[in-house]
């Protein structure tokens, strides 16, 4: 490992010193228009060693994909569940994921990297094309790419598009509304969603997940010179929604969703990135910089009961910048081509979150809970409050950079790549609570005592990662295509907000008992501030596969292995908690196969995309139990989308008709794996008539009306599941003005 750093960063210096030395500047040479790819790599993406999926504008219309959550199944292994609210976003691929903090797949629309993942659940239009890399791209792209990246390109204004609008309606009263256009140097696009809602909460009468959104975006590109280009990007996207539709299981029984507190969720998101591209005779030179602000609010009944026991408020205020700057060789024909690249980000988040307890949790978690350690013949402890706020405010600050490097070697049928990447990234976290309360002590006091109980400090951490990868494409012939790559990613580490509620909880009994003189031998137990900091988690992987591309027909395989050091997960602390928190659970592993088959003869088209998985626990023992060797929770073990069309030709107009299928699981929800879920398939259709200018459509999702759990989680002790959502049936017309 020392001496392929060594040799890397040999090449490192290299690549700088090539860029400083004089270059020449030829304007005589007519060159094409610039063009922009919206991923690093520097090869076509064929000719990348390792699994992609690239899904076309068509695809992603025919599919009705407006969101990145529809691209579940579709790429193979991909799992993003649809529940609670957009702020979740909780991403699954190859095994690897978790329920909150940072995800496993980086995210880039035009190039620019999504720093936030509360900002990843967002409805697009005017996207031309969807590309994933499958497995850790930690080299070029570095944080929280170790499953893979996601890359979203937009169409630009010098595309030969025709402005498009959409409007469809249907099931729970849903409007999607979109119009796309280019004006001038300027490509425009807004669309629009709102629902009623399909889940009902019992207790309230009413549907719990209501939703709207607006989505702007504007790219503008100038093509200043023959060699220079500038892009620049803006989007903003608003929504107020609903959700958290959760129900209760019990004794083998789910319960309808029945809670009595506000569940909401509001978001502002946008994103400023611009983007300089520029061809010189020796080099290229690609520098983008972004600015990024988010601020939302989420409402939730988090103990989800009839009862009055506890709420919470989280408000962020997030803002970050990112710069990045790659030099590679101008010769795409030359035998070494080489990439070398600087990026940094920095990331304010005020973060508020405030956990209510009410009378119902008064009682339950504190008053029950302290007066147990109380003799009955010396009295009982007594807080008059209706409600007690516990005030918890974050200022959390990240910052990272980076210097990579890949080079690439091209021996004719031999593609060998080689890069490092030396990540540093660091963190603080500044916390300010407080909990206030009113007390006396029944029956020897007869007023109330005020009692405060702050609780402050600074948490920080920094880490550092080296990143290596190695990969060989073999071009066996005109139609097959081999390789196999090694490479490393990593998931950021990062500090719990939300256990900051038990922390206050215990040492609000613990301070209680000793203002009134009662000093216990065993006081509550409970996670301190120096507790919520988690450790990054690092992926080796190996992986191996094959492409075959013969006129119609394509075909991808890849099988893979990983090995996985600081698994990130999501754990309850026992018995009556409120709060959650990310931990590490030592060492796993993943392995599978991915399958992606294309046939699209003449008027016929198909799509297969299959994923086979098997995560487990190689060494995890959390202090009560050992899961070594039981599967990871919220992992499907397969994945399937199944798509078959055919366009019908009836004098001037098209009738297409498309069917599909899409399947995951089998699931275990916990780590014990006693909560467990099916392998459940949904049968989706398309039917639409297209005139020249015009085209009318009908499309269902979940035909058959399938029912089944897409989420688990506990509060409280409790046991909660949330729903996938029912038959849905959408007319739509799209119109191109």
């Amino acid at each position: 490992m020392r001496t392929f750093a060594t040799a890397m960063t040999a090449m490192v210096l290299l690549s700088l010193f090539a860029v400083f030395s004089p270059l020449e500047d030829t304007l005589t040479q007519q060159l094409p228009m610039i063009t922009i790819a919206a991923v690093k790599e520097q090869v076509p993406l064929e000719r990348v060693a390792s699994a992609v999926s690239a899904i076309s504008f068509e695809t992603l219309q025919k599919s009705s994909t407006y969101r990145p959550n529809a691209l579940s199944s579709i790429i193979p292994g991909l799992h993003i569940p649809d529940y609670g609210a957009s702020l979740t976003s909780t991403i699954y691929l190859r095994g690897l994921g978790s329920r909150m903090e940072n995800p496993v797949m980086g995210l880039y629309i035009d190039g620019i990297p999504v720093i936030d993942k509360n900002a990843y659940d967002f409805d697009w239009e005017g996207v031309s094309r969807a590309t994933m890399l499958r497995g850790p791209q930690g080299t070029l792209y570095g944080r929280n790419a170790m499953s893979g990246v996601l890359s979203l390109s937009t169409f630009s204004p010098c595309d030969d598009y025709r402005p498009t609008l959409r409007i469809e309606y249907g099931t729970a009263n849903t409007v999607r509304a979109g119009i796309s256009f280019t004006a001038g140097k300027s490509a425009l696009s807004a669309t629009f969603r709102h629902t009623d809602g399909f889940f009902n909460n019992a207790f309230k009468g009413e549907t719990c997940d209501p939703y709207d959104g607006l989505a702007l975006r504007w790219k503008w590109v100038s093509h200043c010179t023959e060699r220079l280009c500038m892009t620049n990007t803006l989007s903003a996207n608003i929504s107020k929604e609903g959700g958290f539709a959760y129900g209760m299981w019990k004794e083998g029984t789910q319960y309808p969703v029945s809670y009595n507190d506000e569940g909401s969720y509001k978001r502002l998101s946008v994103i400023e990135g611009f983007r300089l591209h520029r061809r010189g005779e020796l080099l290229v030179t690609d520098a983008t910089a972004s600015l990024q602000l988010l601020a939302d609010d989420m409402r939730m009944d988090q103990d989800y009961t009839e009862k009055s026991i506890f709420t919470l408020q989280q408000k962020q205020l997030s803002g970050a910048g990112t710069m990045e700057l790659t030099i590679r060789r101008a010769d795409e024909e030359a035998l070494w081509q080489p990439q070398t690249g600087l990026f940094t980000f920095y990331r304010l988040n005020q973060l508020s979150a405030p956990v209510t307890f009410k009378r119902d949790g008064i009682e339950t978690l504190i008053l029950n809970n302290a007066n147990s350690h109380i003799p009955t013949e010396i009295g009982y402890l007594a807080i008059s409050d209706m409600e007690m706020p516990v005030y918890s405010d974050f200022m959390i600050d990240t910052w990272n950079a980076a210097l990579f490097h890949e080079s690439v070697f091209d021996l004719d049928r031999w593609l060998i790549t080689a890069g490092v990447r030396f990540d540093y990234e660091g963190g603080t976290m500044d916390y300010d609570c407080l909990t206030r309360l009113h007390y006396r002590f029944e029956p020897i006091m007869t007023a109330d005592r005020d009692l405060s109980i702050p609780y402050k400090g600074t948490v920080s951490h920094s880490h550092f990662e080296v990143l290596p990868k190695l990969s060989v494409l073999f071009k066996a012939s005109s139609a097959i295509t081999l390789f196999s790559t090694v490479s490393k990613g990593y998931r950021a580490g990062g500090f719990n907000t939300q256990i900051f509620s038990d922390i206050l909880q215990n040492m609000t009994m613990t301070a209680t008992m000793n203002d009134m003189g009662v000093y216990l031998d065993r006081p509550f137990i409970s996670v301190s501030a120096k507790n919520t900091e988690y450790d990054p988690e690092t992926a080796w992987n190996m992986e191996a596969g094959t492409r075959i591309r013969h006129e119609s027909f394509s075909v991808e395989v890849s099988a893979y292995y990983m090995d996985v050091r600081n698994q990130q997960l999501t754990v309850f602390p026992p018995g009556m908690s409120t709060g959650r928190m990310m931990t590490n659970a030592g060492r796993s592993r993943s392995m599978g196969v991915e399958t992606e088959l294309g046939w699209n003869p003449g008027q016929f088209r198909s799509h297969i995309s299959y994923a086979w998985c098997d995560a487990r626990f190689v060494s995890f023992n959390d202090g009560n139990n050992d899961y070594s060797g039981n599967r990871l929770p919220y992992v499907p073990e397969h994945t399937l989308y199944v798509n078959a069309g055919y366009s019908f030709n009836i004098g001037s107009k098209t009738l297409d008709v498309d069917a599909s299928l899409r399947g995951e699981g089998p699931f275990c929800w916990n780590e014990s794996g006693t909560q467990r879920e099916p392998f459940r398939l949904r049968a989706g259709a398309r039917v639409a008539i297209v005139f020249n200018d015009w085209e009318l459509y009908v499309r269902a999702d979940n035909l058959t009306d399938e029912s089944g759990r897409c989420f688990y989680f506990k509060s409280m002790g409790n046991e909660f599941f949330a729903s996938s959502k029912p038959r849905t049936i959408m007319t739509g017309i799209t119109l191109k003005l």
